[in-house]
């Protein structure tokens, strides 16, 4: 397939780096063996296969967590708060609480939720 790059909203650069260390500038177009998922509104698709293929959007995290994966981040001495605090504010949105606690228990509430 081939593609296009283009910088993701509000930015004027595509942030991706050849194997050379320098960056790819905006309107470079390459042919990719697949979707690069990990690109994420940083490319256009101009040609190839798309049959049966979802558009990319998301953040590009790889995966969704639940509810009850976000409190058990909040449990994993090993996660920084504000990772444990990002994950809840995709869940929460921007009423998300400022405290560990009160983040807990609006996730606790969300799990709880049909």
């Amino acid at each position: 397939m081939k593609i296009r790059l283009k910088a993701p909203a509000g930015l004027n650069s595509t942030g991706i780096y050849g194997k050379d260390g320098k960056e790819m500038p905006v309107g470079h177009e390459m042919e990719v063996a697949e979707e690069p998922k990990g690109w994420a509104g940083r490319y256009d698709i101009l040609s190839g296969d798309r049959k049966g293929k979802e558009a990319v959007t998301g953040s590009g995290d790889g995966d969704t967590k639940t509810a009850s994966d976000v409190l058990a981040l909040a449990n994993d001495t090993s996660v920084p708060f504000m990772t444990f605090k990002s994950a809840a504010t995709k869940l929460l949105g921007e009423k998300t609480p400022a405290s560990k606690a009160d983040i807990v228990a609006a996730l606790e509430d969300l799990a709880t939720q049909p």
